[in-house]
């Protein structure tokens, strides 16, 4: 407990107190010792002894005074005053000598005191001392524990902590310790810290990047494979809505339809990248001013793991193709996911044209993957495959808004190619169809047959309702030519169009590469295949059936202008047409012609047994009984005619009897103004009109009105001689009504040849007769030179 401290006088103050000493008006024999006693420690202290002495004196004389001055005027209580004044004087005595004793007490008192003083001086001041040497020693383990915790906070992971509590280091630390060794140390040792921070972060950036770059590919996995989701819900609504069949995935209207629809790549029920240690990194350099720094040094790290996603697929080859890309594609999407993502959240650190010069780099590095894994392939499936998965891909970064005009060109290049192919393909196909074709109806057994047949083909309207009415088995009108073209066809415009879906069309009329195509695979391989085979054909009943195939596929293409029409992949107006249409009809005029040809060596074969006696006496053969020739002749005609070309249609039969018929009154026209008859009578030229007067009855039976006038050149010349009507021929409103068919020079050269039969005859009545056909012949030859 701390004492209180007695109270000290100055040399007034100790005069002015002994002036104030009164004794106790109550009891003259009790002395105030309690004001005493500050007094005498002051004057003890104060080495006043005699200072107090010379007042005391004075005090006293003073008193005396007094008592005398009072005892002037009452004796008694002089008498009194004296009494108490030596008292008085009593106790001053013993009052100096108690000053004395308790000065000696004093004095000794006070060295003890002043000893205990100093010697308590001394321990606060070692107290004080330890004080600030366990504050200081505190301190330093305070700093020593701070530094101790950013190493724990390091292997932590806390960077931000550490980092904070580094700067607590600079700006918390006492002034005590400022300016000691010990800081010094401290803050000498703080450039490291930071370092092992820097170094702790980036490694935990690199081992992120890892870490990235192994989930990435689920991430361009989702990704891809929501988009497919995408692709198959609109491919479904434009089948379902014809009004948005031509708008494409990640159109305005596609846009609008999918805006429902949530996903976000990077976090899902299947994944979720934590970008948490990238973002703590850019802080925690952006606090050490380094920014720039860990921007270098991420732009090449991600550049090299672009590199690694491409380096080892570039020995990829067509047959490694299509299993590598869809994982190369998922990689590069989950990588580009990624830059797009940190580009929109941190854009102060990855800048547009980081991000583009990766992007751009890849896309080129992605044409060469692609072009050297499809270099020397020749299977158009391979092509599409890998369009579809380059398409994919491009659908999905575009919606993360980058530039895919140069994936835009692969494609374009991939389409090219593969449009090469697929014809080239299909070239060969329908060359195999046709030259294999055995030109056969095609039978179908039952209902399903029938159905699968007419479901591919193309038939004209109403033919289908008339085939299903007929019983099974049943022969088909074409072959089987017909049917396999019609289905390759199909197949050749859907594996087109599979192509192109989604491609997009700023550099190819791509609708314009499929009608050439189309044309070339109809004009070259079908049409002009058939018209090859066709040169060496000399069976009627296959040629009839190449006429029905042809007349089908021009039904075929008719009817594809209209399906090329509808499946239209741009919006360019007008119709569309193949010019196959007129390669298929110019090649059924040559099936007809061929059919013609055939049937006139058939006629050829019938000509050679003709056996006319031009000199006869009577006529050989009559109406009812005509040459054995021309009845074999217009039975062959008549069963062969209708028995092989019955399927076609009634206008190539009359067609192909025309011609015959034409042959047939050309070959005796030809007989009988040619070189090799010289001479004949007119019982031949009966012979020969009775023969031709067969034909027409035979004919008339067959009910077609177009064939009644093929042999009035013939029926009239022989007529004109037979009923001496050569001077009617001559009047020139008889011959252009009656006779326009007849030729003047045939007519001369006849007339000519009779002469020459008469002339024979030697009699009279023979030159008379020969006289006049000569000059009947003269006459008649004018005509023909005028």
């Amino acid at each position: 407990m701390i004492r209180k401290q007695r109270p000290t006088f100055t040399s007034s103050e100790l005069e002015m107190q002994l002036q104030q000493i009164n004794l106790d008006p109550t009891s003259s024999t009790t002395e105030n010792l309690e004001a005493l006693a500050p007094l005498i420690k002051s004057i003890q202290d104060t080495d006043s002894e005699q200072l107090y002495l010379r007042s005391l004196d004075k005090f006293v004389e003073e008193k005396e005074r007094e008592i005398e001055k009072i005892c002037q005027d009452n004796y008694e209580d002089f008498v009194s005053s004296v009494s108490t004044l030596l008292t008085i004087r009593q106790g001053s005595g013993h009052l100096r000598r108690r000053i004395g004793e308790l000065d000696g007490q004093m004095g000794d008192v006070g060295r003890a005191l002043g000893e205990k003083k100093r010697a308590l001086l001394e321990q606060k001041k070692v107290a004080r001392n330890m004080d600030d040497a366990i504050e200081t020693l505190q301190t330093c383990l305070r700093l020593l524990d701070l530094v101790h915790r950013v190493g724990e906070m390091i292997r932590e992971g806390k960077y931000w902590g550490a980092l904070r509590s580094i700067e607590d280091l600079l700006h918390l630390t006492p002034p005590s310790i400022s300016q000691t060794p010990f800081y010094a140390h401290i803050l000498s040792s703080l450039p490291s810290l930071r370092l092992s921070i820097k170094d702790a972060v980036t490694a935990s950036t690199k081992s992120w990047l890892f870490d990235v770059r192994e989930s990435g590919a689920k991430v361009g996995k989702l990704a891809l494979e929501q988009m497919s989701q995408r692709i198959k819900k609109w491919r479904a609504k434009r089948e379902k809505e014809g009004g948005v069949r031509l708008a494409r995935v990640g159109g305005a209207m596609e846009l609008v339809h999918n805006e429902r629809v949530e996903f976000d790549a990077l976090d899902n029920e299947d994944i979720k990248v934590d970008f948490k240690p990238l973002y703590q990194c850019i802080h925690i350099y952006e606090a050490l001013e380094s920014k720039p720094e860990l921007q270098r040094s991420y732009q090449v790290d991600r550049k090299t793991q672009a590199t690694l996603i491409l380096t080892s697929r570039l020995s990829t080859t067509p047959e490694t193709l299509l299993s590598t890309l869809p994982l190369l594609m998922q990689e590069l999407v989950g990588f580009f996911i990624i830059e797009s993502h940190l580009l929109r959240t941190m854009p102060d650190f990855r800048t547009q044209r980081d991000v583009d010069e990766l992007w751009d780099e890849m896309c080129k590095r992605i044409v060469e993957v692609v072009g050297q894994g499809l270099k020397g392939c020749s299977e158009p499936e391979v092509f599409l495959e890998s369009k579809t998965n380059v398409l994919l891909f491009v659908q999905t970064l575009e919606g993360y808004d980058y530039n895919i005009t140069e994936l835009n060109g692969l494609l374009i290049t991939l389409f090219e190619r593969y449009s090469e192919l697929l014809l080239r393909k299909f070239s060969t196909d329908f060359d195999q169809i046709v030259s294999e074709d055995d030109n056969q109806p095609m039978m179908v057994n039952d209902q399903e047959e029938f159905d699968q047949v007419a479901g591919v083909c193309w038939l004209a309207p109403g033919e289908t309702e008339s085939l299903a009415m007929q019983g099974f088995p049943q022969a088909m009108p074409f072959s089987q030519t017909y049917p396999m073209c019609c289905i390759n066809i199909r197949n050749f415009v859907d594996q087109f169009y599979q192509f192109t879906d989604g491609v997009a069309q700023q550099h190819l009329d791509i609708d314009e590469v499929l009608r050439k195509s189309l044309d070339g695979l109809l004009s070259d391989h079908v049409s002009k295949q058939i018209a090859k085979r066709l040169q060496t054909m000399s069976n009627l009943s296959q040629i009839a059936q190449v006429v029905i195939n042809l007349e089908h596929f021009s039904t075929a293409c008719d009817e594809l202008e209209g399906v090329l029409m509808n499946l239209r992949a741009s919006q360019r107006g007008g119709p569309v047409h193949l010019s196959s249409c007129k390669q298929f009809s110019t090649t059924l005029e040559q099936a007809e012609k061929r059919i013609d040809s055939v049937i006139n060596s058939k006629l050829e074969s019938f000509f050679e047994l003709a056996e006319y006696n031009w000199l006869p006496t009577r006529p050989q053969s009559t109406a009812a009984e005509p040459s054995t020739y021309v009845f074999e002749m217009i039975t062959f005609l008549t069963a062969y005619v209708d028995s092989v070309l019955i399927g076609l249609n009634e206008g190539v039969k009359t067609r192909a009897y025309l011609n015959a018929l034409g042959r047939i009154n050309k070959w005796l026209m030809d007989m009988l103004c040619g070189k090799e008859v010289i001479r004949f009578n007119e019982m031949a030229l009966a012979s020969v009109l009775a023969d031709v007067t067969f034909i027409e009855a035979e004919i008339r039976r067959l009910d077609k009105p177009d064939l009644d006038r093929v042999f009035d050149e013939v029926k009239h010349t022989i007529n004109i001689i037979l009923s001496d009507a050569v001077s009617a021929y001559m009047e020139p409103s008889i011959r252009s009504m009656s006779y326009s068919s007849v030729k003047p020079i045939r007519l001369a050269v006849i007339l000519a040849k009779l002469g020459k039969a008469h002339a024979l005859g030697g009699a009279q009545s023979s030159m008379a007769k020969a006289e006049r056909r000569r000059r009947e012949a003269d006459e008649v030859a004018k005509l023909a030179g005028r």
